[in-house]
């Protein structure tokens, strides 16, 4: 055999092993459309566009999770952004926004979690951002069911009232 036939002969039997990448089963994660949306009035104003204090979005939603082969147990980390909007004030803000996760199998919630966000905005700033990180969130799985007939979801905790507005406002798509 000739010495560089060996050395392709060789190559293509170690790159053959790169094939063997772990494809990791995880559950999805997404945000609820209709509960994505908070908008939160000033007090006393009308519930409309002209009275909006601020309103806050979830978005950016991400997982990934550790899951042994056979394992009864899923490991999970969620990670999702929270963006909110104002009127440009000279003045700085803090606010706690309610929300929820869940995790689901099918159309059963196995868990839900009522969770509070602080944004805060820099005076003279118009958006405010923050960064939602849980780790640890462990799924146990029932029999026959792997870990990508779960999904986390998340969104915010509203009220029905609020759910109505965002329907007016047409700031989800079911």
């Amino acid at each position: 055999m000739k010495p560089h036939a060996f050395l392709f002969l060789a190559l293509g039997v170690l790159l053959a092993g790169c094939n063997d990448a772990a494809v990791v089963q995880c559950p999805s994660a997404a945000v609820l459309a209709d509960t994505g949306t908070l908008t939160v009035f000033r007090a006393g104003a009308p519930h409309d566009l002209s009275g909006e204090a601020y309103t806050a979005g979830i978005g950016n939603v991400r997982t990934d999770c550790s899951y042994p082969k056979g394992s009864p147990v899923s490991v999970s980390n969620l990670e999702f952004t929270v963006r909110a909007i104002r009127a440009p004030s000279p003045d700085g803000a803090t606010y706690n926004l309610p929300y929820y996760l869940s995790i689901i199998q099918g159309d059963r919630i196995l868990t839900k979690q009522n969770l509070t966000v602080q944004v805060t905005f820099a005076p003279g700033s118009a958006s405010a951002s923050q960064e939602v990180s849980t780790s640890d969130l462990t799924v146990t799985l029932e029999l026959g069911h792997p870990p990508t007939d779960y999904q986390f979801l998340v969104g915010f905790q509203l009220s029905d009232a609020e759910r109505a507005y965002n329907a007016t406002r047409g700031r989800f798509s079911p």
